[in-house]
């Protein structure tokens, strides 16, 4: 999935002061479970008072996560590969460009993919549990993941992020359309899966 995308609209020097990596809590996972894939995506929302949108690719294989951001000219704009628990970004877009960091884009597709509760598919219903340092909330119904929260158990940053899945998320596999709404910094973002294909 997600989640990024280069900022439209502003010049970087108008632009707020970017968010660091220590800013965005949360731990990777470094058990990737379901099956391999691999995913285009496109991506629309706003982050901090900015219109931003573009297209992603996304591949699993294993434990391997590789997120690639996508310039409006269909070049590079960076490259996240993780395995495990190491993490390797190289950034192609100018300074100013990405309106986060590229691990908070990969925080954000593990809390949509794979940081949920265990025991997945659930029975229909709300479930509770936590993952981490977070209290999760999952809403299921007929073997789908319809919705999932987040919250930090210390509050800080204080809201949810949500993520809302279009007709459910179903054995792993993202369904066409998404909604991440993040409380914590005030961005939300649609992405919409235009191609999967399994691997």
């Amino acid at each position: 999935m997600l989640l990024g995308a280069c900022a439209k609209g502003q010049e970087a020097e108008s632009a707020p002061p970017q968010l660091s990596e220590a800013d965005y809590p949360g731990a990777l996972a470094t058990t990737l479970t379901g099956p391999d894939f691999m995913a285009r995506q496109r991506l629309h929302g706003t982050a901090r008072g900015r219109e931003i949108g573009g297209e992603v690719v996304l591949q699993k294989q294993g434990d391997a996560l590789t997120l690639i951001g996508l310039t409006p000219f269909a070049t590079k704009a960076f490259v996240a590969k993780q395995q495990g628990a190491e993490v390797k970004v190289d950034v192609f877009a100018p300074e100013g460009k990405l309106p986060f960091p590229p691990r908070f884009m990969l925080l954000d597709v593990h809390r949509v993919q794979f940081l949920g509760l265990p025991g997945a598919p659930l029975a229909d219903g709300t479930h509770r549990g936590e993952v981490g340092e977070e209290r999760v909330t999952e809403v299921w119904q007929g073997g789908a993941l319809l919705e999932r929260r987040f919250e930090r158990k210390d509050g800080k940053p204080g809201g949810e992020i949500v993520v809302t899945y279009e007709g459910g998320m179903k054995d792993g596999a993202l369904p066409s359309r998404l909604r991440l709404v993040n409380g914590w910094f005030g961005y939300e973002i649609a992405v919409e899966t235009l191609q999967w294909q399994p691997l």
